[in-house]
């Protein structure tokens, strides 16, 4: 019987009616700012923010009923389709006579498949550039092409620039692996001007992160780990700049650093004692916002230099935090929480994707899952008023810079391996196309 086994290699977002728990009184809260008169000229001067604790009850619950707008959406949204580019192709290290056989057995062995297979077909064989990251800058398109081998190989990836008023494109700048054992860990991440990446010895997992300067060209080393007791994850924070994760050997967060411009490095920006395990964080505004599992409950604190409220649900992701207020989605549910109002909004979003992102006041929810290819939503959560606005996209992830939220569409490259009595089909997320939207 002839088999199929498919391998998908995911890349690296009117008046509603409410229901209140209206009965509980909300507890007094201290003034979220101290104040002082100056005596000589009368004027009231505002300081820091008072540290504040809460627990959930002292928040007045609101269950928002969401309800679909027909009318034109508060955001103005644009995009350009770069489906069409041509990358060209790359020999990965993994494809040379001395490692095929090697690698792809290996890869292969993992699908739990007792077959055995004469891959030397695949000597230096090319693989087609496919993008797979995108954002604006400086009035141009600058694009990460990886050229991806089957499995788990990462041997490759380019920089391209392209100028959409000329449609030509540039390749930048480019990386390959010398040695089988080397490799660049993720998607490099474009921000900031730059493109942040970084690469790892496999045998004593050694890392090193490099910064590329998108205008003039430069390198530097940025960051490095010589020892095997962690890992490093380069990544988007929600305002579309670069953060760095270190975690432990157990998948817990041992320090999150942000990127400094002025210093051109990563800064750990972890608090000495967070009263527990770290289980994610998120970077707003240059504040780390937490959200961590003391040792005597299975339920989540939120934590930051303002203060640590006390959550009931054991999981979830920060989608924005201030002074004022924060928000976590926690699987099918985004928790808004209003330290002003001391009131604890949530709305039920089973239907309106994975990822989510919070701009100008409204929230951007899009879906990471190629089969669903649903709406992209604009919410007001306070309200419940949901927009719709573009049909039929899967993202790889939202992110806000400056005041435009921004995101990339998906689609599959498929390619297929045929053998006497299967193939193996597989493929990876190729970018359709780079949104761009704006609250009006």
């Amino acid at each position: 019987m002839k088999k199929i086994i498919s391998i998908i290699a995911a890349a690296a977002l009117t008046l509603s009616c409410f229901s209140c728990s209206d009965d509980e009184k909300k507890k007094e809260e201290p003034k979220p700012t101290d104040t002082a008169v100056n005596e000589d000229t009368g004027d009231t001067l505002v300081t820091e923010p008072v540290y504040r604790e809460y627990s959930e009850e002292d928040f007045r619950t609101v269950e928002v009923s969401l309800t679909n707008y027909d009318k034109e959406p508060p955001v103005d949204i644009s995009f350009v389709d770069i489906s069409g580019l041509d990358f060209g192709e790359k020999v990965p290290i993994c494809n040379k006579a001395e490692n095929v056989q090697g690698y792809y057995s290996s890869g292969y062995s993992m699908l739990e498949d007792d077959e055995e297979h004469d891959w030397s077909s695949y000597t230096d064989n090319a693989e087609k550039g496919v993008a797979t990251n995108c954002c604006t800058y400086d009035g141009k398109f600058y694009i990460v092409v990886e050229y991806k081998p089957i499995f788990h190989g990462r041997y490759d990836f380019s920089l391209f620039r392209y100028d959409e008023s000329s449609g030509k494109t540039e390749e930048l700048y480019s990386w390959s692996s010398s040695d089988i054992n080397d490799s660049y860990i993720e998607t490099p991440v474009l921000a900031n001007g730059k493109m942040f990446y970084a690469v790892c010895d496999l045998e004593d997992y050694s890392e090193t992160a490099y910064s590329y300067d998108l205008i003039s060209g430069d390198i530097k080393s940025i960051y490095e780990n010589s020892g095997s007791d962690e890992v490093t994850r380069i990544c988007y924070d929600d305002t579309g700049y670069p953060a760095m994760i270190v975690y432990s050997t157990e998948d817990y967060i041992k320090d999150t650093m942000r990127y400094d411009a002025d210093t051109e490095s990563f800064i750990s920006v972890k608090a000495d004692d967070m009263g527990g395990d770290v289980v994610t964080s998120n970077v707003f505004s240059g504040v780390p916002f937490y959200l961590v599992k003391p040792d005597d409950t299975a339920y989540l604190d939120m934590v930051s230099e303002y203060y640590r409220v006390s959550l009931s649900y054991p999981g979830g992701v920060i989608i924005y935090g201030d002074d004022k207020m924060f928000i976590v989605k926690n699987y099918t549910l985004i928790h808004m929480y209003d330290l002003e109002k001391m009131e604890h909004y949530i709305l039920d979003v089973h239907d309106m994707g994975d990822i989510a992102a919070y701009s100008g006041g409204f929230l951007f929810l899009g879906s990471m899952y190629r089969d669903h290819r649903i709406p992209f939503y604009c919410i007001k959560p306070e309200f419940g008023i949901v927009y719709a606005i573009a049909e039929g996209i899967d993202c790889n992830r939202i992110s806000v810079v400056d005041d435009k939220v921004v995101f990339n569409s998906l689609i599959d490259e498929i390619k297929d391996i045929e053998f006497k009595s299967s193939y193996i089909s597989y493929g990876s997320n190729k970018i359709e196309k780079a949104y761009t939207v704006t609250v009006k």
